[in-house]
């Protein structure tokens, strides 16, 4: 792992600095505006290196399966058109497609999908019938894929929870004879990412991920997490759908709260605006680290709940409950840091 992990480290370093004196050139470039306040025009080439990276590492580390060359081919779709959104806005309908279209490819192409949610309910082992399990399978990697892709409006939030669910990961399957090839490039990429993400070192030109990047992310995690709680080939490890959700809560949490109050204004639940988590925090009065501490705290927090009572062989309906538990307490904690931020702009107004 840790040659692996060291590996996409120095090569994705090396990726941002070579990518970004040509960013300018490319069209990708994230420019201030009315939701973006960030200083400069700021390269949006992380997802691209990275990609690049696993493009590179993956054949020099592993054989390349017919699951991996799948994975390869359909997280490539979703880097293309990220970077051709990043360069110039693309509708949302052919953006909804292409990513049904890489789920469809991770269904028929790598044969993965959701069929076993567990015993959810506590009366019976559930499992899906084909009819229901490949639209099931495609809901999940258009929420998961879009759910990295709004919480990433924050220098080191993407990066941080990434960092944090692919750490879960590696642990929860580590030892069980597994190719962990993929998580661990994922992981020293990502960090690297991270470093530049959040520089203010001028020997390190900062860079944000772009669509291309947190789809890429979103994407890589929920196939990860299928193949191992389906019996996929990377892990052939089966562990419990619903733990599953604990590794990606809090973005996954985020993005239903955010399409919820959205529905209540009557807009369109990709319509972008600054009802995010961290956006409401920012808004109550906490700084970038603050905030980058509370929602990183309460990623580790849930993860290790959730790992926690796996390893006690707690039930998959005690697991489900207490996800919802926490859904809840997340409404009901970021209802009032809402409440509260309106009523402190209301005041310094």
């Amino acid at each position: 792992m840790y040659i692996q992990t060291l590996s996409a480290f120095a090569l994705t370093s090396m990726f941002l600095i070579l990518y970004s004196p040509f960013a300018a050139r490319l069209g990708l470039l994230d420019r201030p505006g009315a939701r973006k306040i960030h200083a400069g025009h700021i390269p949006l080439i992380g997802g691209v290196s990275i990609y690049c990276t696993l493009l590179v590492l993956l054949p020099a580390f592993t054989t390349l399966d017919s699951s991996l060359l799948w994975y390869l081919c359909a997280s490539g779709l979703l880097v293309l058109f990220g970077v051709l959104d990043d360069r110039k806005s693309i509708s949302i309908k052919v953006r909804v497609l292409v990513e049904i279209i890489a789920g469809l490819m991770m269904v028929y192409g790598a044969g993965l999908w959701v069929f076993d949610l567990g015993n959810l309910l506590g009366f019976r082992e559930f499992y899906m019938p084909l009819w229901l399990s490949l639209p099931f399978t495609i809901i999940a990697v258009f929420g998961i894929t879009n759910a990295w892709n709004m919480i990433d409006g924050m220098d080191g939030l993407a990066g941080i929870l990434t960092l944090i669910s692919l750490g879960s990961y590696y642990f929860l399957t580590y030892g069980s004879g597994s190719n962990s090839v993929l998580p661990s490039l994922m992981l020293g990429a990502t960090a690297a990412f991270l470093l530049f993400n959040v520089s203010n070192n001028r020997l390190i030109p900062k860079v944000f991920l772009g669509d291309a990047g947190s789809k890429l992310i979103g994407f890589t995690l929920v196939w990860l997490l299928i193949d191992c709680t389906q019996g996929g080939s990377l892990t052939r490890q089966h562990l419990p759908a619903t733990l599953a959700l604990f590794i990606v809560a809090v973005p996954l949490i985020d993005m239903v709260a955010t399409t919820i109050r959205r529905g209540r204004k009557g807009l369109p639940p990709f319509a972008p605006d600054r009802t995010h988590v961290h956006y409401i925090l920012e808004r109550a009065g906490l700084n970038q680290q603050e905030i980058l501490f509370m929602v990183g705290s309460a990623a580790i927090v849930v993860n290790l709940s959730g790992i926690l009572l796996y390893h006690l062989g707690a039930a998959d309906w005690i697991l489900f409950a207490l996800f919802w538990g926490f859904t809840l307490f997340h409404f009901a904690t970021i209802e009032h840091a809402w409440k509260l931020s309106r009523w402190l702009h209301r005041k310094i107004g």
